[in-house]
């Protein structure tokens, strides 16, 4: 006599692993997925500088706020350049307090979107 199947066997032997061609294109679509995420990944990560050369930038605007903020300096634009970029200061007087002076310090670095600016209120000296 034959056996009998009960349906759950049936069920187990009807099971079967996918096609080549559904392999192929599942393979073909994660592959062009994960192409695509590494892809973003770099543009997500921010930063294209290099951190010696910001390192340089923050120190060289710290110096120039010390220097253009001791209050011997009189009202203007300065300006410094660098191989990496540049400083610019601005000196202005306050608007409340005559003998006080706003000493402004934006530093660009070349092909970067950094920015530092420190901005400082100082006491004019004699």
């Amino acid at each position: 006599m034959g056996r009998v199947r009960s349906s759950a066997s049936a069920r187990r032997g009807a099971l079967r692993g996918s096609t080549l061609p559904e392999a192929v294109v599942a393979s073909t679509i994660f592959l062009t997925l994960f192409v695509q995420t590494l892809g973003v990944l770099p543009r997500l990560a921010v930063r294209d500088d290099d951190a010696l050369l910001v390192a340089e930038a923050e120190y060289r605007t710290e110096r120039a706020a010390e220097r253009y903020g001791s209050g011997l300096w009189p009202d203007g634009e300065y300006a410094e350049r660098y191989a990496w970029g540049g400083i610019a200061v601005r000196a202005e007087p306050c608007a409340a307090y005559p003998d006080v002076q706003v000493v402004t310090v934006r530093t660009h670095i070349d092909h970067s979107r950094r920015r530092i600016v420190l901005r400082r209120t100082v006491e004019r000296m004699p």
